[in-house]
């Protein structure tokens, strides 16, 4: 355990604490974080030096306050909820709790999720969007390809299966059989294991850009695909507002800088008439990525100043809020890992927009109470459910 203190020249109001408190959690196990008269005190349970933690510590104090925090939209309503709807829901049993962050769904909970993608899968083809399914399974090299592993590995999770050797296999079998009293399994060679090779997909979006590696002749195109994506992370209370397995739908634009552009204006326009059809209090924010260890924290500052990313929040139960959705651009980048061009040689420019299915779908039982037959006849229609 390292315990560090670093002194401010001026308190952190809630919400910076609070953007502080998860930056920092990003890379270590928090066990104390708290604000006093003068300074910020952080302790974790990780063993390092107390110079180089309050080194971080500054570092992640210095990034935040480059954050821009601009907002593009922002709606509010009348009233808030002051009850979390998920124990009716699971007293019902439209939400069924399965393990940590791993949850089955029926019912009205079930319906109104199917519902959004809907909407959003409609939003998608009316961009001309061509739809595409990728598996759960993505091979590590997609990955590497990206630095997924060094800029986000507190999210990822990777997929062993067993040795094909039959001493391996009779060993696992044996080991973890039932009644054997073994509740985890160790992915490890003496298990039985072999390595990974495939890794659980972290979201649906980048096989869109890895399908292009090596090509020459790329254009302006829209894209859509929805499918599970796993993280290693969940809430730590339980609920809905962050889940290990979860379902997405990524509207994902590639081309010219004016294409991406002008698309991403145009997302943003539908984005803001879905929230006020769905009688929905949200902001579009800017924001950025969980990245993890040093460098992650210059990649939030420019990532946040350089506009790459805005966040769609919107209102739970009591002071809760949640991003149900996100805004990207990404220059660059993807064209430049996976190697793929224009017919003119030039990289291309991509972006996407993403929906979180059960978060949007939460968000809208806190919204509207947890009995869909109560919710006002507008929205149950504009979502084709009446």
């Amino acid at each position: 355990m390292t315990a560090t203190r670093v002194e401010l020249s001026e308190a952190l109001d809630r919400d910076a604490l609070g953007q502080v408190g998860d930056m920092l959690r990003r890379s270590f196990d928090v066990a104390a974080f708290d604000q006093d008269d003068g300074g910020i005190r952080l302790v974790v349970n990780d063993v390092l030096p107390s110079e180089e933690l309050k080194k971080l510590l500054k570092q992640v104090l210095r990034a935040r306050r480059y954050a821009t925090g601009e907002q593009i939209f922002s709606r509010s309503v009348a009233g808030r909820c002051s009850e979390d709807p998920q124990p009716a829901l699971e007293a019902k049993r439209d939400v069924a709790r399965i393990g940590p962050g791993l949850f089955a769904f029926r019912g009205d909970f079930l319906r109104v999720r199917t519902a959004l993608d809907r909407l959003v899968q409609e939003v998608a083809r009316q961009a001309g969007a061509e739809e595409l399914a990728y598996p759960a399974l993505w091979p590590v090299g997609l990955l590497q390809a990206i630095n997924y592993f060094h800029d986000f590995p507190q999210l990822a999770l990777l997929a062993s299966g067993v040795s094909a050797h039959y001493e391996a296999r009779s060993t696992f079998a044996q080991r973890f059989r039932k009644g054997s009293g073994n509740g985890e399994i160790a992915c490890t060679a003496e298990n039985g294991m072999a390595p990974a090779a495939n890794a659980l997909a972290p979201t649906v979006c980048d096989c869109c850009y890895w399908l292009l590696r090596g090509r020459r002749d790329v254009g302006d195109q829209v894209l859509t695909v929805h499918g599970q994506v796993f993280r290693n992370e969940a809430s730590v209370s339980g609920r809905l507002d962050r889940l290990t397995a979860f379902t997405m739908r990524e509207i994902v634009t590639i081309g010219s800088e004016d294409f991406v552009l002008g698309k991403r204006e145009a997302l943003i326009d539908e984005m803001t008439e879905m929230m006020t059809e769905l009688d929905l209090a949200c902001t579009i924010q800017a924001a950025d990525d969980p990245f993890f260890s040093n460098d992650a924290l210059q990649k939030n500052a420019f990532q946040n100043l350089a506009q790459l990313k805005y966040e769609v929040v919107t209102p739970l139960f009591g002071d809760k809020n949640c991003a149900v959705a996100s805004i990207n651009l990404h220059n660059d980048f993807f064209s430049r890992n996976y190697d793929y061009k224009d017919l003119e040689g030039d990289d291309l420019r991509s972006g996407c927009v993403a929906f979180g299915h059960e978060r949007l779908a939460y968000a809208m039982f806190c919204r509207h109470g947890a009995n869909l037959a109560d919710w006002p006849s507008s929205v149950r229609a504009y979502l084709g459910l009446d």
